[in-house]
């Protein structure tokens, strides 16, 4: 019989998460190609939407002239993108069963390396459901200007409803959510080829030509470009480098790809890299050739849409409902590695155990939980504004980077040696990550101080304190580890046990007794009964009424509670038991009483919960809960109890 409230508890449980799924049917929840973008590769692809309206922010703070530098900068990010994607695809050719920056790390570099890169993976997960949800809601009310003032709300909506759709399973999810994405692809493309088109025929109005006349040798160009500095370029392309966030989703998740995992995770990156850089180029050149200026309560997307479709029609609306769309589900990215990756961590000891299980649906529930709720509190903190949240990402992702395709040159070079081969033969290998690794790291700098002041420096100071909660958590299990293996060498009460007395509490004379003294009885034929008198007169009453012969000449000791507490005076009775009789095992048999329906718990004293809750902790005593069945179906058969049984 399971209880009453796990029945209701369960039962909510199927409707709002889906049935539960079995262990054996993990293999039918990997992904294809097709839904595998869409799971790994919405954070990336939705990058295209703010990324470039970022690096136009930092420069065009200056002075309007100085968007034109977003092409060169536009320039760097994509060589950036394919470098960075060709060093992944060499991660998951070494790491088929799924690499990721985490291991990658720790096996090539060490446990502390390891941990950055995981710790700053993990930051910039939350970081990135955090943007991603601003940036659609932002794209929202863009096109939807009633909404203004509503943002954070509707982006812990957005939060939460990614949530829930993982946590009903990572297959279900991803089918739900291809739609957005592909739409928003077709959609950027059907914008690029008519706003490339308006742009080389000249067939547009744009609303600020404030560019026009620069360029070349006119000095009035650089009279207008003369505040623009390399600081505030390099700025600009840290800005422009969200736009790599989620290249490293693929090979995190090589297992969650159907066989061969390794060769259609290589496949979906690939095809991920090519869409990212093409949407991501083709918007840069769009925005200067449209002249676009980031204003506040319209985004660039907005604006090149707007400018490309000629006017605010059906189309302009499909653009940004999709890229709304795939914003807002681009947090899927995270849910789908940020549990992976902290199931990971865990499994090695260094964040809770819990955050290795799976639940119902296969999925690592605690970590969707954990995301959702630090993604939810930094939308509240930083009200929901993607523009405040952006400084903050990055830096995480960047380091992870770089250590990741550190450890690969290590793999490499360890692989030469293993089987006595040239360095050469993997120089390509070599010198593809290592070509990664030093980009990476100097982007890392970069990023780190382009944005100090912006609210990098949070990240820096969070990202050290959550690497020593980890190793905090690491050397407790390590401790723990050790205190059980010391326990074999220890004296313990239990290993010298000569005898068993059972030790019954009640509650008072009721039918619940001679249930748990058969019960007792059967343990050892040392039982004593005990009450605890919280009431000095209930507890005479109690003395006066027990039936000795009843209850097979079992003794009852009532114990006084002059403060009315029910389990102080019992552990300090069984304490004083347990030194007179050194050898005895205690064994506390606690009668609970169980219904059939769901909300009546509460209208029974609490008593036995509170006592198996805390006198757990008393060493040398077996704590023994007897369940008492009460049926309260009015139509149920009456039992009546003989004692004589």
């Amino acid at each position: 019989m399971s209880s009453p409230s796990h029945l209701l508890v369960n039962r909510f449980k199927r409707i709002v998460f889906g049935s539960p799924k079995r262990t054996d049917q993990a293999h039918h929840e990997r992904l294809g190609i097709p839904i595998a973008l869409a799971v790994f590769s919405a954070d990336g692809l939705s990058s295209v939407a703010y990324a470039t309206e970022e690096i136009l922010l930092i420069l065009t703070a200056v002075t309007a002239a100085a968007a034109v530098y977003s092409l060169p900068i536009g320039l760097a990010i994509v060589a950036l993108i394919m470098i960075v994607a060709a060093s992944y695809n060499q991660t998951i050719r070494a790491y088929p069963t799924g690499g990721g920056s985490y291991i990658v790390s720790k096996e090539n570099l060490g446990k502390l390396p390891g941990l950055v890169a995981g710790a700053a993976l993990l930051i910039d997960y939350v970081m990135t459901v955090a943007v991603s949800a601003a940036a659609g809601i932002a794209a929202l009310v863009a096109a939807i200007p009633a909404l203004q003032g509503y943002e954070v709300p509707l982006c812990l909506a957005a939060i939460w409803f990614v949530a829930w759709m993982n946590l009903r399973g990572v297959k279900e999810s991803g089918s739900i959510f291809a739609l957005p994405t592909y739409g928003f692809v077709l959609m950027v493309f059907v914008m690029l080829a008519f706003g490339l088109y308006r742009v080389m025929t000249g067939d547009w109005h744009p609303h600020a030509s404030v560019l026009a006349g620069f360029g070349g040798g006119d000095p009035a160009f650089y009279e207008a470009t003369k505040g623009i500095t390399w600081f505030l370029i390099l700025r600009a392309f840290a800005s422009g480098c969200t736009a790599l966030s989620g290249l490293e989703a693929v090979s995190n998740g090589v297992q969650a790809f159907k066989a061969p995992e390794d060769k259609n995770a290589i496949k979906t990156l690939s095809v991920a890299r090519t869409l990212l850089f093409t949407m991501f180029a083709g918007i840069t050149v769009l925005a200067y050739g449209f002249n676009v200026i980031p204003h506040d309560g319209e985004t660039v997307m907005s604006l090149i849409a707007a400018e490309a479709f000629g006017g605010r029609g059906f189309l302009y609306f499909l653009v940004q409902a999709f890229t709304t769309g795939i914003l807002l589900l681009a947090t899927n990215t995270a849910y789908a590695d940020f549990p992976r990756l902290s199931s990971l961590i865990a499994r090695d000891g260094f964040l809770p155990r819990r955050f290795a299980n799976r639940g119902d649906s296969l999925v690592f529930h605690w970590g969707i939980y954990i995301l959702a709720g630090i993604a939810s509190l930094l939308i509240v903190l930083f009200n929901g504004s993607t523009h405040h949240l952006i400084p903050l990402y990055a830096v995480g992702v960047f380091t992870a980077f770089t250590l990741s395709q550190t450890g690969m040159v290590v793999h490499w070079l360890k692989e030469a040696k293993a089987k006595s081969e040239s360095v050469l033969k993997h120089w390509w290998s070599l010198s593809l990550n290592a070509l990664g690794a030093f980009i990476c790291a100097v982007i890392t700098i970069v990023v780190a101080v382009a944005k100090f002041t912006q609210g990098a420096w949070i990240i820096l100071i969070v990202l050290p304190l959550f690497i020593g909660y980890m190793l905090h958590v690491h050397s407790y299990y390590d401790r723990f580890k050790n205190k059980v293996e010391a326990l074999l060498k220890e004296h313990l009460t239990m290993d010298d046990a000569r005898r068993v007395k059972v030790i019954l509490t009640i509650g008072g004379l009721t039918p619940v007794i001679d249930h748990a003294m058969r019960v007792a009885h059967r343990i050892s034929k040392d039982v004593t009964a005990v009450y605890v008198a919280v009431e000095p007169e209930i507890g005479e009453k109690v003395a006066r009424k027990w039936d000795k012969a009843r209850h097979s000449g079992t003794e009852l000791v009532v114990v006084p509670s002059p403060y009315r507490e029910v389990v102080a005076p019992l552990k300090e009775y069984l304490e004083q038991m347990h030194r007179q009789e050194p050898h005895t095992l205690i064994n506390l048999l606690v009668p609970v009483i169980v219904t059939n329906e769901p909300f009546d718990d509460y209208l029974h004293n609490g008593y036995a919960d509170q006592i198996l809750r805390e006198l757990r902790f008393s060493e040398g005593i077996i704590i023994t809960e007897i369940p008492f069945y009460v049926n309260m179906n009015p139509d149920a058969t009456k039992i009546v109890i003989d004692p004589a049984q």
